[in-house]
């Protein structure tokens, strides 16, 4: 018998951490070949690891609510070699095809990547983030890890024993009945994202009024043919009819070469509120989709975001984002954020009745508000004023 360590595998995506949520087993039970072992939460979405061996379950090293860096120890598992699982290269265990649990994948990897520069200073890009956000030094801290390497109980160690000048502020303890919040996983992740968006993009926000007369007429012959549909299909199809026209909107900028890549491929990003926070899960071809077909995929990848079973993939790689703020109450807009890298963002108001000027006359029309945010330095407002107006026509356009 011999113990085996399974470390937090990359879960793909270019994801470093995950939050331990929950164990599915104890210290001391026995554990099969591709056997649930936790719940983590990566930034994108709640994943089951399973276990690579069978054996017994001799140390957990992480608790819940800890943050695990891809290669840090997760358990230790004494059994034979000869039960270690078979993989296929590049899948993770227990998540290839006939996978019981969930789609995920990873790529090939024979150890975890690790940003190493200033000299002798070597750590992951997850623990280089956690001594910026703590204030410490890498140059000043003793790696405890192999060949050096610093890991995270040694910034969390040195984060603790502060300059006795600063000692007094960091020990004196909350009042006034206030309650702190952990910022891990999914929550953490929107934060850096939002900032990373404000900080980097110079957006600006164009707004604009359609008439849904014909939208909503459309609905409601297809809900007395048996056929009910949401208004956010019909958004995401002018989305991507109107992208098609102006393919700029579906662009990124590249910081590191002042280039704008222009994609090929339509992926609609699909803002959904949930438990967890706001998920983006991503709508692949959507140009190519026909409206039913968008419909039903749509609502598959916004359940999934609310139950909290999609795999990190379907959260990844949207080329611009639309956002439906008026389905959850009667708000008019707003100045929606981009998604980095996106170019654009489009928010979707509540449709309901309001004045509008028809033939010369002043009727009561159903219609709703849009507005976009744009990359400033791809677009300029010109072009998001066209991309706009071809927006509003096709809405107005919308057929039975």
């Amino acid at each position: 018998m011999a113990d085996q360590t399974f470390r937090l595998p990359d879960l793909g995506e270019g994801l470093t951490e995950a939050q331990l949520v929950a164990w599915r087993v104890e210290e001391g039970a026995t554990v099969e070949v591709n056997a649930p072992l936790c719940d983590v939460e990566t930034a994108k979405a709640v994943v089951v690891i399973p276990s690579p061996f069978a054996g017994t379950i001799q140390k957990l090293h992480a608790r819940p609510g800890d943050s695990v860096a891809v290669g840090e120890p997760l358990v230790t598992i004494a059994g034979s070699d000869a039960t270690q699982a078979e993989a296929t290269p590049g899948t993770l265990v227990g998540y290839g095809p006939g996978a019981p649990e969930s789609g995920v994948r990873r790529k090939a990897r024979s150890a975890p990547a690790f940003a190493e520069s200033g000299g002798d200073v070597r750590a992951a890009p997850f623990v280089r983030q956690l001594a910026k956000e703590k204030g410490v030094d890498l140059a000043q801290v003793t790696g405890t890890g192999p060949a050096g390497r610093i890991t995270k109980s040694d910034v969390e160690a040195a984060a603790s024993s502060p300059p006795v000048a600063a000692t007094a502020a960091a020990t004196v303890p909350a009042t006034n009945g206030e309650r702190r919040i952990s910022v891990v996983g999914i929550r953490k992740a929107i934060a850096r994202q939002m900032v990373r968006s404000v900080s980097t993009i110079p957006q600006f926000t164009e707004f604009a009024v359609f008439d849904a007369t014909n939208l909503m007429a459309a609905r409601e012959q297809r809900k007395a043919s048996g056929r009910p549909m949401t208004p956010l299909p019909y958004f995401i199809a002018a989305v991507a009819k109107a992208v098609r026209a102006y393919p700029l909107m579906n662009s990124s900028w590249d910081e590191s070469r002042d280039e704008i890549i222009v994609k090929q491929a339509i992926n609609i990003g699909i803002a959904v509120n949930t438990s967890l926070g706001l998920l983006v899960p991503v709508l692949r071809g959507a140009d190519k989709l026909e409206l039913a077909a968008i419909a039903e995929q749509s609502a598959q990848l916004i359940e999934g975001a609310r139950a909290g079973t999609l795999p990190p993939g379907q959260m990844t790689g949207g080329t611009i984002t639309v956002t439906n703020v008026g389905a959850s109450g009667p708000v008019e807009t707003g100045t929606p954020i981009i998604n980095p890298p996106e170019c654009c963002v489009v928010a979707f108001g509540a449709i309901k009745p309001r004045p509008m000027v028809v033939d010369g006359q002043v009727v009561a029309r159903s219609g709703a508000w849009i507005s976009i945010s744009v990359d400033h330095r791809i677009v300029d407002g010109a072009l998001a004023t066209e991309f706009l107006t071809a927006l509003v026509a096709e809405l107005e356009g919308v057929r039975a």
